[in-house]
């Protein structure tokens, strides 16, 4: 089986879920022997030096990177928002990436092509223009619900509208192309019922984040008081900012009031310089890490308070996998269904309660040390890598012959 996979990012370094996500999928097929290229968009905001990428991207059969320029300029954003079309989707069409992708077609045959996430299947017209492949979208998120939270959550009535009409064009673009490609590999049963739901008629398998069983034991840190809160996540994604804005201004101050010496660590790619200058008793804010794993190692509760955003929390596992306690709201932990709130996590959806909740754990080290261990052994027996990649070969291959 020859596979290509197409980027709107070159995936690396691996500091968020998008990246990890993309990762995860070429690593196990190039593992299990199957031949495997990219193409990927080395974009203006996500900019990584080719010559800096580790050596499993040399293992690929054919890896071409294309320069492409996706900053946001106000009159393009205001000429599609006028039109009613999407800008979010516009910032990655390019010229010199359509051609990299004939040239590619037109030298070699696919058996499969996969487009990882929205940005990319603009071009699946230029697919069936050029080659007989078949298509399978891997849905990271679906992005118009994304906007539509950021929306209802936005109090300033010009920027609600603004949001509203960029919502309304992904939602538009996402119903439109439901059923132009073979098939869909989900990130979560969520999601694929939910494209069920908006009349998606294609095959859809689940594919979600794995990690590899064998490396679980790789970062665990003793409980041991006093205890570590933490978060880590993209800062340049809305949701994310939006959410720490939230768990800063209005639980933090809660639990500060019950346990004074609690310290909570900040990190992630793009922090805006506001968290930087605001002053947060016992916050300690890093911005971007060189290693994520590093700097997790000896936290020991991740906090997840998302209010929006869609697909599978990627960071979420990798905290379970390397056995932290974990503290979300029920969207932070969407796409998870066997996590069990109260054995494997502690789900908190409101002021109130994600503050008791950070209370409740770090005064009671036993108990936090237990959920994080049920939660090492959910991750090994739900979400192991191998046998992830095993289901995603399977049901190309079956597509393959179709």
């Amino acid at each position: 089986m020859n596979v290509l996979i197409l980027c709107s990012r070159i995936p690396f370094p691996l500091h968020d879920g998008g990246n990890l996500a993309v990762h995860n999928i070429f690593e196990g097929l190039l593992q299990a022997g199957v031949r495997t290229s990219m193409l990927a968009m080395n974009t203006s905001r996500h900019w990584v030096a080719p010559d800096s990428l580790p050596e499993i991207f040399s293992r690929l059969q054919q890896l071409v990177t294309v320069p492409v320029d996706n900053r946001i300029k106000p009159v393009a954003a205001l000429v599609s928002l006028l039109e009613g079309s999407s800008y979010n989707l516009k910032r990655f069409i390019s010229k010199d990436y359509e051609q990299a992708l004939i040239a590619l077609l037109q030298s070699d045959t696919f058996d499969v092509i996969i487009l990882e996430g929205l940005f990319v299947t603009p071009y699946t017209s230029v697919i069936r223009k050029y080659s007989n492949a078949k298509i399978c979208y891997r849905q990271h998120n679906i992005e118009f619900e994304i906007w539509e939270r950021l929306a209802q959550d936005e109090s300033n009535i010009v920027k609600r509208w603004y949001l509203q009409r960029l919502a309304a064009a992904l939602r538009k673009y996402e119903s439109e192309t439901l059923n132009n490609y073979d098939s869909v590999a989900a990130i979560s049963p969520i999601d694929a019922g939910r494209y069920q739901a908006m009349g998606c008629h294609l095959p859809i398998v689940n594919i979600p984040f794995g990690v590899q069983v064998e490396q679980l034991d790789e970062g665990a840190v003793a409980f041991e008081a006093p205890l570590q809160f933490y978060h880590i996540g993209a800062m340049d994604w809305q949701p994310n900012v939006d959410a720490m804005i939230w768990l800063l201004n209005e639980v933090w101050p809660q639990v500060m009031k019950q346990i004074p010496n609690a310290c909570l660590h900040l990190a992630g790619r793009r922090m805006p310089e506001m968290f930087f200058k605001h002053h947060w008793p016992g916050v300690k804010v890093y911005g971007e890490v060189e290693d994520a794993a590093a700097f997790e190692s000896d936290k020991h509760i991740l906090l997840v308070p998302l209010h929006s955003g869609g697909g599978l929390r990627i960071k979420v596992l990798h905290a379970m996998a390397r056995a932290k306690a974990v503290i979300a709201t029920t969207i932070g932990m969407q796409g998870l269904e066997e996590a069990v709130d109260g054995r494997h996590f502690i789900r908190a959806d409101d002021t109130v309660s994600f503050a008791d909740a950070c209370v409740k754990l770090y005064n009671n080290v036993s108990l936090a040390q237990h959920m994080a261990e049920q939660a090492r052994q959910l991750v090994a027996s739900h979400y192991s890598q191998r046998e992830i990649i095993k289901d995603l070969i399977g049901h190309l291959q079956q597509l393959g012959r179709q």
